[in-house]
């Protein structure tokens, strides 16, 4: 289910983002999503959508832009060469190298601070629209059971103007995946946005800008966790997406930081086993989807859709 093209109060168009999508094992029991009472009928989470005034994890109030402002901050800090050594090596996969920070680790109730690396064939704009499309989200992950957008939210309006020509948007959205049994969905309700730096990371005009994608989760308790499900929490969610020229195409170095706090009876070690998986699974996948549906004219049509094509 697609918003329709909408305008904004200069008459521009905005982009076209996915409202709702149901995993395919779920749309007995959720239909098309659009029945969420749980969400649709919280007066507190339907306060914080309309004044668009979130309260984080960490218990900071600000609007959805300004914490993906201040998620930037963080993850420039957590990549930083001076902190470089802060983290162990953890593992290798699909050539993807991933570390653990034993401190935040342990502040964070012993699930795991991850930082990945690796480089791969598509650029910063096309994780960007993938990580934006619910549908494809969907299809590459079974144990998705709804994700619904709840309110966009753009850093070019009335109350925090920019010189920039691109706009870029942060969604409130709602999430819930199957963990698998014996143990209860989890959900939340994270600020998912991207911010782009002013200067190209190379000097080379045509390779375009570094690209950040950021998310964070909201306070549990400021919305309903789903029937049969537990609030989860996403502390720290942030891509540093950077284009490369390398083999005479466009590459993007791609580094993750992430923290994920599942809660609840799975055992620390196991998850964050499956939370490292997941992550290398899904950006391996996302490579090979975004070439497949280049060839098709898929993915070009999706660029469109979000107005990332000129990013």
């Amino acid at each position: 289910m697609t918003d329709s093209s909408k305008k904004s109060e200069n008459g521009d168009s905005k982009p076209q983002i996915v409202s709702v999508a149901v995993g395919r094992k779920f749309q007995k029991s959720y239909g098309d999503g659009s029945s969420t009472p749980w969400l649709d009928d919280d007066p507190l989470l339907q306060q914080q959508i309309q004044k668009n005034q979130w309260i984080r994890w960490d218990g900071t109030q600000a609007t959805a832009q300004q914490h993906m402002y201040w998620m930037k901050e963080q993850a420039q800090s957590f990549m930083s060469d001076e902190r470089h050594g802060e983290y162990r090596r953890y593992a290798e996969h699909k050539g993807v190298e991933y570390f653990i920070h034993d401190e935040l680790t342990k502040a964070g109730k012993g699930y795991g601070f991850f930082k990945l690396v690796g480089t791969f064939d598509f650029e910063p704009k096309d994780l960007v629209a993938c990580m934006f499309d619910f549908d494809l989200t969907v299809e590459m992950d079974d144990t998705v059971i709804l994700m619904k957008n709840l309110k966009t939210y753009y850093q070019n309006n009335k109350q925090e103007e920019t010189n920039r020509v691109h706009n870029p948007f942060v969604n409130a959205s709602y999430w819930s995946n199957a963990p698998g049994f014996p143990f209860l969905y989890r959900d939340g309700v994270d600020l998912s946005g991207y911010l782009v730096d002013d200067d190209t990371t190379s000097g080379d005009d045509d390779i375009g800008s570094t690209v950040w994608q950021l998310s964070m989760s909201i306070r549990a308790g400021d919305f309903q966790s789903c029937p049969y499900g537990l609030a989860a929490e996403n502390r720290y969610w942030a891509y540093k997406l950077e284009p490369i020229r390398e083999k005479g195409k466009v590459r993007t170095r791609t580094t993750l930081v992430c923290q994920t706090l599942l809660n609840g009876c799975i055992p620390k070690i196991l998850s964050n086993h499956i939370v490292c998986k997941v992550l290398i699974d899904y950006v391996a996948s996302a490579d090979e989807v975004i070439k497949k549906n280049k060839k098709t004219g898929k993915h070009t049509e999706l660029l469109k859709r979000l107005q990332l094509d000129d990013l």
